[in-house]
């Protein structure tokens, strides 16, 4: 902005100056001019306007235009090297316009941490404990021991637990104001993830041994151990390849193979993500309980039930903070609402 003012003032200056060949003749005062007859009749057509000029005269104004032209067109091009020999700095316009979207990093911590957990920040050499309260980003390894296990809570209320004997890697984690990216890569080990519902921009990608499981809000899990990885659906719905797997379902394949089948999930699988879930769920309603004081339940018509907190209604919906974050509830859907606690 300043390096295009400073050209305008540039111009408007050099413009203001007489011009030698001007500065040369002798002009009539308007006096003078006021008193002589008039020798070109102003002589409109239908079709337009048409003046005529002595060739002198003509000549005079045409050439006249062509050297301011050319004079503000030498400008512009000798712009840099002018600006340059005054001291003055140069900058290109169009490369310091700011990006139209602005990714900032993801927040996603540690809030549950227990046995031997380890981070290795990008760049680091040795890894170091993992605490509770550490805010997570991309280029970070997790690393649990034997004993260890680690549970993430995202700022957008999705939620993963890291296993024992698991080295993790966050390959991408920010947000615009548009969509979330969080992708992950196991190197070896076990994850168990909660998912809220991701609009169609948002990407939550889980990759261990070249393949990817694609997720839109579930509750899965994904393990991969010696070359092997078996991807479980207990809620929801995850694409692995080409493959979808749906809830109650998982798929297990070898590396350099392409999943093709799916089974009824194993009892092992379900009830660890079931456990999960539960305390997820536990947990979040405590925090709501200490903001709030109470704790509701709402139960549908159809039998879904609501646990959370009744802010309060309009005509038509209940307005409802639940452990996933607000909802309206229909009022003509409700069968029935009580405190629990």
């Amino acid at each position: 902005m300043q390096e295009n003012q400073k050209i305008q003032q540039f111009i408007e200056s050099s413009l203001r100056k007489s011009s030698k060949v001007s500065e040369r003749q002798s002009f009539p005062s308007w006096e003078e001019i006021s008193k002589r007859e008039i020798r070109y009749e102003y002589s409109p057509k239908k079709e337009g306007i048409l003046v005529s000029f002595p060739k002198k005269v003509l000549f005079s104004v045409v050439g006249g235009a062509l050297v301011a032209a050319a004079s503000i067109t030498f400008v512009f091009l000798q712009k840099d090297k002018f600006f340059e020999s005054a001291g003055v700095a140069v900058t290109n316009v169009e490369e310091s316009k700011p990006n139209k979207e602005i990714s900032v990093a993801l927040d996603v911590t540690a809030s549950l941490v227990k046995g031997s957990v380890f981070i290795l920040p990008e760049g680091a050499k040795d890894p170091m404990p993992l605490e509770k309260g550490y805010h997570l980003t991309s280029g970070d390894t997790i690393i649990t021991k034997q004993q260890g296990s680690v549970d993430l809570e995202f700022e957008n209320k999705s939620s993963m637990r890291i296993t024992n004997n698991t080295e993790l890697f966050i390959d991408r984690l920010y947000k615009t104001d548009e969509s979330q990216t969080q992708k992950f890569t196991i190197k070896e080990g076990k994850i168990l993830v909660i998912v809220t519902k991701q609009k169609k921009e948002n990407e939550f990608v889980v990759g261990a041994g070249g393949q990817e499981t694609h997720v839109r809000g579930t509750a899965f899990s994904v393990e991969y151990k010696s070359g092997k990885q078996l991807v479980a659906v207990r809620e929801g719905m995850v694409v692995v390849g080409d493959l979808v797997v749906n809830a109650s379902e998982q798929t297990s394949f070898s590396d350099g193979a392409e999943p093709s089948k799916v089974v009824k999930i194993f009892p092992k699988e379900d009830k660890e993500l079931r456990a999960m879930l539960t305390q997820i769920t536990l947990s979040r309603e405590l925090k709501l309980y200490e903001e709030f004081s109470r704790l509701e339940m709402v139960r549908l018509e159809d039998g879904t039930e609501y646990r959370g907190v009744i802010l309060g209604q309009t005509e038509s919906h209940l307005q409802f903070q639940g452990p996933d974050g607000l909802m309206e509830i229909p009022i003509s859907k409700v069968l029935e609402s009580e405190k629990i606690r």
